[in-house]
């Protein structure tokens, strides 16, 4: 039999994972959030004011995307950007009060989704998974 993509296991992990972010993007669409936004939120909300290299770093992404994302952020009203007083060639971003106000539901809609989402397996199943990814991640 001809080996297929389609039966490895990193492309079923994908179709499952899938579905998870089609279930949270609609918990973040009802707060005006487009999937992946909350990760740089979530950044700021453990520590606001950082700089766009500092997100870059944070999140694992390139420097043009922590823009673009924070660009639309920023449309949002959720962050504001302003230059560093000490040094003026650094661009800090902080939370708005509208920012900072969608830490608890975002947090709520995160967990609430997973749970929904992993509630086919027991315990030991779960802490199998939570196991495999941490090592994954190093």
């Amino acid at each position: 039999m001809e080996r297929s993509l389609l039966d490895s296991p990193s492309y079923r992990l994908i179709r499952v994972l899938g579905r998870y972010k089609a279930v949270l993007a609609g918990g973040l669409e009802r707060h005006g959030l487009h999937l992946g936004q909350e990760f740089y939120l979530a950044q700021l909300w453990r520590e606001d004011g950082v700089t766009s290299a500092d997100l870059a770093a944070r999140t694992g992404v390139s420097a043009p995307a922590v823009t673009k994302v924070v660009s639309g952020l920023e449309r949002s009203g959720l962050v504001r950007r302003e230059r560093d007083p000490s040094d003026a060639r650094l661009v800090r971003v902080w939370l708005t009060d509208a920012g900072r106000a969608l830490r608890e539901p975002v947090t709520r809609i995160w967990y609430d989704s997973e749970r929904e989402f992993w509630s086919g397996l027991d315990e030991d199943e779960r802490a199998r998974i939570r196991a495999i990814v941490g090592d994954l991640l190093g």
